[in-house]
């Protein structure tokens, strides 16, 4: 076969300088499949001619992306005759390549661009560049393997002047089914997201805080005295539960008792610590620290009612009527952790 040394050599040169540049992007393939040599048998001089052959082919080719890409390879288009006559045709390709995405791992492709082809046939050669278009599917095996079909037809491949006058112009097909081998390509991964690291809170400054608990006298005590009844443990019992709810850091109590007006100032004063004792008792006995634990004595001080009982004469009337003044006070204050 006749070739022109200069275009393959351009062209290898060309190919050579693209893959020096992005060489994950060149690949390999070859194929075989079947030739057809249009109207050989239709030649004027001849009795029986065979326009179909075996065929195969060799490339190599760089992507510039996903969708272009650029081809040169060598084409056998085979061997047919004219009355038991060798009429055979090969020659180099240089196509540019088309490629749309169907999706999954299918491909279609286009391609257009030239077949330089030397033909032996009706006892003369002829050597000269046709145009070639084509048309193909690809599938993806894996990184490194393609599997495609391929067609090809060139027009005008040889224009052959016979001795007897005879004058056959080749317009060809060829379909090959195709292995292309990419030594280097690899599929994107897209990286792991960055976990994400939730700052804790920080803390803010510790806040102090303080809450109040008031209990009736008459539920805790009898009048005038400073022992406890069986209500008043039930109602400190639940009343201590409270605090350990709340139950701030390094937390401390004071306990404040408080009478009514009846009696003398003395008494009453002795009245209300000695029932704020009894409370505090209580209070470390169930778990509380005595050292945190203080009590206060008001007496008659502070009382809720105002005037409101001023116009009752009768004892025990006035005794019922001034209840809420006699009460303990339990006043429970700390420090707390506060977050964001």
């Amino acid at each position: 076969m006749k070739m022109a040394p200069s275009l393959i050599a351009i062209t290898m040169a060309a190919l050579g300088a693209t893959a020096a540049h992005a060489a994950d992007d060149i690949y390999f393939g070859a194929g075989v499949g079947a030739a057809h040599f249009n109207g050989l048998n239709k030649i004027e001089s001849t009795n029986v001619g065979e326009e179909d052959a075996a065929a195969a082919n060799a490339f190599v080719g760089y992507n510039f992306n996903e969708n272009f890409g650029t081809e040169f390879g060598y084409q056998y288009a085979g061997r047919g005759n004219t009355d038991g006559n060798r009429y055979e045709n090969q020659g180099a390709t240089l196509s540019g390549i088309a490629r749309l995405p169907l999706g999954g791992d299918f491909s279609a492709f286009a391609e257009g661009g030239a077949y330089w082809a030397h033909t032996d046939g009706l006892g003369v050669s002829d050597t000269k560049v046709s145009p070639l278009a084509g048309l193909g599917v690809t599938y993806k095996v894996n990184d490194a393997l393609d599997l495609q079909a391929r067609y090809r037809y060139m027009w005008d491949v040889a224009d052959l002047h016979a001795d007897n006058g005879d004058r056959y112009k080749s317009n060809q097909s060829v379909a090959t089914l195709e292995a292309v081998y990419h030594p280097f390509r690899s599929s994107y991964v897209a990286p792991a997201p960055a976990p994400v690291v939730e700052e804790a809170p920080a803390p803010v400054a510790p806040q102090i805080v303080e809450k109040n608990f008031a209990l009736n006298s008459d539920v805790l005590f009898a009048f005038g005295k400073d022992s406890l009844k069986p209500e008043g443990v039930a109602a400190l019992n639940a009343l201590y539960q409270q605090i350990v709810e709340f139950q701030p850091k390094d937390g401390n109590a004071v306990v404040v008792g408080y009478t009514d007006r009846i009696g003398s100032d003395a008494y009453n004063q002795k009245l209300s610590e000695a029932r704020a004792r009894t409370v505090a008792n209580f209070l470390v006995s169930k778990g509380m620290a005595a050292s945190k634990v203080a009590i206060e004595g008001r007496g008659e001080a502070n009382p809720v009612t105002g005037t409101k009982c001023n116009g009752v004469k009768a004892k025990a009337q006035l005794i019922s009527c001034l209840a809420p003044d006699r009460r303990v006070e339990v006043r429970v204050s700390g420090v707390q952790e506060v977050q964001k």
